[in-house]
């Protein structure tokens, strides 16, 4: 893998990590715990759910696995998530990248590859089959949405492999690098 593309992953990483351990903006996204309801059967339902997320929060049971059902996770429920970062790049480039990252899938079937873009070309990537992150530009007071919603994603996927996108250009020179790059760096 040549040392420019080494060097962008690395920034890649340094910068999620950052947008992860910056303010508690998670807390905003909490569900709230619903009241006890009516009914002998709903409440133990609701008693056993309450039970399952103290034995979660308390690490005596391990969560549910990422659900993975698209095409990239062949059915795979234990598919790890594996994220291209491609914020800020052009239509184009990002198509080209793509067609370079399909070419890396079926190397990685323990993956399922999750394209963060700010790019609204939804027909092409529902042919993809991947799962889409979309970071659209919203104005409005305060910060904004695509920095808050990097701030979750960052949180949700972190420890996830990343790839920038340029990794997709190189994919047909650097196929066994990236490869072992993601490999090694997998959660």
């Amino acid at each position: 893998m040549n040392a420019s593309l080494q060097d962008d992953i690395r920034q890649l990483r340094r910068h999620l990590d950052g947008l992860a351990a910056g303010g508690d903006d998670l807390a905003r996204y909490q569900l709230r715990r619903p009241p006890m309801p009516p009914g002998m059967y709903w409440r133990a339902r609701w008693l056993v759910g309450v039970l399952l997320r103290l034995l979660e929060s308390a690490g005596l049971k391990a969560p549910d696995p990422w659900p993975v059902r698209l095409r990239q996770g062949s059915g795979n429920v234990k598919a790890k998530p594996l994220l291209i970062w491609a914020v800020g790049t052009d239509r184009d480039t990002l198509r080209e990248a793509c067609q370079g990252f399909l070419k890396l899938q079926d190397a990685l079937p323990t993956y399922a590859l999750v394209l963060i873009t700010d790019v609204a070309d939804f027909v092409f990537f529902s042919r993809l089959g991947w799962l889409v992150e979309y970071l659209p530009g919203i104005c409005g007071e305060g910060v904004p949405y695509e920095e808050r919603k990097a701030k979750l994603l960052a949180r949700l996927y972190q420890g996830a492999p990343t790839l920038p996108v340029a990794a997709g250009l190189v994919a047909d020179t650097a196929a066994a690098e990236i490869l072992q790059y993601v490999k090694c760096s997998g959660p």
